[in-house]
C-alpha cells in the first residue's frame, strides 16, 4: 500500500521560464521526487521559479534538493530561484542560511 503524497505540484509553462507551484508538506519522502521534478524542469527552461506560497512544511532533505537543483541550474548556465516562500518555509530557509542563495531578491 502506497501512502498518499503529502505534496503536490503544478508547472506553468512560459517561453523561457517555468514556474513550479508547490503545495503541501514536503519531507524526506518527497525530496527525491522534488529533485527529479526540478531537474526535469531545469532542462526545459532558462529560468525556473519555485513558488512555495502553499508549502506548509519542509525539512532538511528538501533544502538539500533545492540547493542541488540550484547548483545544477547554475552549472548549465540557467537559473533556479525560490519565490513566495510561505511563512514556515521562509523561517526554515532563513534559519538554515540558504534563503538568500535560493531567492537572491529575498522574496
Amino acid at each position: 500500500m502506497n501512502p498518499q503524497p503529502s505534496w503536490q505540484h503544478q508547472v506553468c509553462v512560459e517561453p523561457d521560464r517555468r514556474i513550479v507551484l508547490l503545495s503541501g508538506e514536503i519531507d524526506v519522502n518527497g525530496a527525491g521526487g522534488l529533485l527529479d521534478l526540478l531537474n526535469y524542469t531545469i532542462d526545459a527552461a532558462q529560468r525556473v521559479d519555485v513558488d512555495m506560497a502553499a508549502v506548509q512544511f519542509i525539512d532538511s532533505t528538501v533544502i538539500g534538493a533545492l540547493i542541488t537543483a540550484r547548483n545544477t541550474a547554475t552549472a548549465a548556465g540557467r537559473q533556479l530561484v525560490v519565490t513566495n516562500p510561505s511563512r514556515n518555509a521562509r523561517r526554515v530557509l532563513g534559519i538554515t542560511g540558504v534563503l538568500d542563495a535560493l531567492s537572491p531578491t529575498g522574496t
